[in-house]
């Protein structure tokens, strides 16, 4: 059998196609040697003949038809005929089956030298297709539905992977244009508070420019991973910090609780960072020049709860406006993209007033 010819028929479809002939012929070999063993037919012909011409020689040669018909109707299917030249081509075969099988059932025994051309008789021959002739027909056309099933589920499988696949490349697309909004953000910020270090230090604008070229490097590396572990993201956090405390000095603190079984677990990358940004951003103000933030990333049942809380000022518009932050707005649609509705986020000021804090809640992953 030639590779064109392999290329054409699917094992596991010819399988299914054997596995069915099987059973129907051996419920029809039942049959016919209930009538055997009654003596009503087949007297003349031992069991060892009977079962070789009615089930082993009658299932290779249908076998050989089926192998036909499935290259047949693969052909069809893909060179996408009309339903009117295909319904012909099928009723055509079906009609043309009985002929091949006792064809080539009677080529099989005189191969093996069960019978000779001299036996057979053309009347006998007519009367045996014609009397079949209902049978095949169903049999025929139990094959073509196995094939057209197989071939419809097929396709059925390679759409939904193909939409599934769309969906995945879409959503990632999504999450890398919200990452770039989200990068340059952050780069203008720390690039003003850079230019106002140069006339003021320096040598400190040097270093912030160092510590900067580092954050931007692992950034940089991160590529198109959306979820990454939340020691990394603290790393990252850390980079960013240092240039924060360049900027403040002494007029910034910062404190965290990470529980440490969370510290493999994954999160969306550059998540903590403009949360934190936002929190400095608006914390200071007339009255605060003193700002602590404070951290917190814990583990509650199977979710992550992260929230960061400042003693800066109070908000001074309602929460559901707060999207209207660049930074925020890309971190709600980022979530929304990554998590769909199994998350929440809130931003809203403390219970007693004494500064903001911004609640994460997303589902624990480790892969």
């Amino acid at each position: 059998m030639n590779q064109s010819l392999l290329k054409r028929i699917s094992s596991k479809l010819f399988l299914l196609i054997a596995t069915f002939y099987a059973i129907s012929l051996v419920l029809s070999f039942i049959k016919y040697a209930y009538f055997k063993y009654l003596g009503y037919h087949y007297k003349d012909i031992t069991w060892l003949d009977f079962f070789i011409e009615y089930f082993v020689v009658d299932y290779i040669a249908v076998m050989v038809f089926a192998l036909f018909v499935l290259i047949t109707t693969r052909y069809m299917i893909y060179k996408k005929l009309s339903l009117k030249l295909i319904l012909l081509i099928h009723f055509s075969l079906s009609i043309f089956i009985g002929f091949f099988i006792y064809s080539g059932t009677k080529i099989l025994l005189i191969l093996i030298g069960k019978q000779s051309i001299s036996q057979i008789n053309f009347l006998d021959y007519l009367n045996h297709i014609i009397q079949d002739l209902d049978v095949n027909f169903l049999v025929y056309l139990t094959m073509v539905l196995i094939i057209y099933s197989y071939y419809y589920v097929k396709r059925i499988k390679k759409i939904q992977l193909e939409k599934s696949t769309i969906k995945e490349q879409l959503a990632n697309t999504k999450l890398s244009l919200l990452k770039s909004n989200l990068q340059p953000h952050f780069l203008f910020n720390t690039l003003n508070s850079i230019s106002s270090l140069i006339d003021t230090n320096a040598k400190q604008a040097q270093n912030t420019i160092a510590d900067l070229a580092d954050l931007l490097r692992e950034i940089l590396d991160l590529g198109n991973q959306n979820l990454i572990p939340l020691e990394k993201e603290l790393n990252m956090l850390e980079k960013y910090l240092n240039i924060v405390r360049i900027r403040f000095s002494d007029h910034f603190e910062f404190s965290s609780h990470i529980d440490s079984e969370l510290v493999k677990t994954k999160i969306p990358s550059l998540l903590l960072q403009p949360i934190i940004e936002n929190s400095i951003k608006h914390g200071y103000g007339y009255y605060v020049t003193d700002l602590s933030v404070h951290l917190s990333v814990k583990k509650i049942n199977d979710r992550i709860e992260i929230s960061v809380s400042n003693n800066g000022c109070p908000l001074t518009y309602k929460p559901k406006k707060s999207s209207n932050n660049i930074g925020l707005k890309n971190i709600v649609e980022r979530l929304r993209a990554i998590y769909k509705e199994n998350y929440k986020f809130s931003i809203k000021n403390k219970t007693d007033n004494t500064g903001v804090i911004t609640n994460i809640d997303i589902p624990l992953l480790h892969y």
